[in-house]
């Protein structure tokens, strides 16, 4: 998935965590929050998010987590499209295609597939973040590094930047360092699942 991340088979993995980020972005700028509160809170609600779908994932629910996420973004992008009277069809067909899959599974009653594309979508919010943190700020550090980190092209959570120079500590840095608290309990947590 993170060598896939820099490119079109993984952008309805995008629109999840874009969706994710605008919500909490709007939610902050609606109670005044900015700057760096506002990327803990994105940090943290993130995070939160991948340990509560790894969490669900091999439960009874698990099987739901396609279906749910579906039904959300077709909504958000009905209301969307309603709003602004236009539909953008990119991401119309980057959200049916996902949707139709998930779809097929549920007819063929097909749970081992279900539970499958639920991981996908889990993992890929953790790949978005780990981008976000480590990636885009090594990207940053000259240009020869950003043409190698192709993966880096569409980042849609943006949270080192409001770190960079606090306490004089380079963005890269601050990007380990909250890398590292986020993976611990993701990797933790997948290697419980597999031993189940």
């Amino acid at each position: 998935m993170l060598f896939l991340w820099g490119t079109l088979i993984t952008e309805p993995f995008h629109i999840f965590a874009r969706f994710i980020a605008r919500a909490v972005h709007y939610a902050c700028k609606g109670i005044g929050i900015s700057g760096i509160a506002a990327s803990l809170i994105l940090y943290v609600v993130v995070v939160s998010v991948v340990i509560l779908m790894q969490k669900l994932a091999p439960t009874k629910l698990g099987v739901f987590i396609p279906c749910a996420i579906s039904v959300v973004f077709i909504a958000m992008l009905l209301v969307k499209a309603f709003m602004n009277r236009s539909v953008v069809i990119s991401d119309a067909l980057c959200l049916a295609v996902p949707a139709a899959i998930a779809l097929v599974f549920y007819i063929m009653k097909f749970e081992k597939g279900l539970k499958w594309f639920a991981d996908v979508y889990t993992y890929s919010l953790a790949v978005a973040l780990v981008n976000s943190l480590l990636f885009v700020p090594l990207a940053k550090l000259g240009t020869v590094a950003a043409k190698i980190l192709y993966i880096t092209r569409y980042n849609d959570i943006d949270i080192t930047s409001g770190f960079a120079g606090l306490a004089g500590i380079p963005e890269f840095v601050w990007g380990i360092f909250l890398t590292a608290f986020a993976v611990l309990p993701v990797i933790y947590l997948a290697t419980i699942g597999r031993r189940k």
